[in-house]
């Protein structure tokens, strides 16, 4: 009995990380276009700092989402579960910011995941 309640409990945990992966790389990947298209017109690194937190709203509202639910499965205040999920979507956002200056410097683009 207590086997079986085991794995579903975990079933259930992997469940709620697979969304909240999801999410993050369908963020990722519209940051990813984002990103090449501003590298095609060359924008320069202040532009595009400067654009990116507007980029892939519906994305970034979803990924957000998506952690707050997880953090609040796992027990987290509604306030904690927020504060970590901004920090996770807002971490995703600045790793394509520091990346821009490289990429546009090095006529590299990156890619989806």
């Amino acid at each position: 009995m207590f086997t079986l309640y085991g794995f579903a409990l975990l079933s259930s945990v992997a469940a709620f990380a697979t969304d909240a992966e999801a999410t993050r790389v369908n963020y990722s990947n519209c940051l990813t276009d984002f990103t090449v298209e501003h590298l095609d017109l060359k924008s320069s690194s202040n532009v595009f700092k400067k654009a990116a937190p507007s980029a892939c709203a519906n994305e970034r509202s979803a990924m957000l989402a998506a952690i707050k639910k997880d953090e609040k499965q796992f027990g987290s205040s509604e306030a904690e579960a927020t504060e970590f999920a901004t920090e996770e979507v807002d971490g995703v956002l600045q790793s394509f910011v520091d990346g821009y200056s490289g990429y546009l410097s090095s006529s590299t683009k990156p890619v989806k995941s």
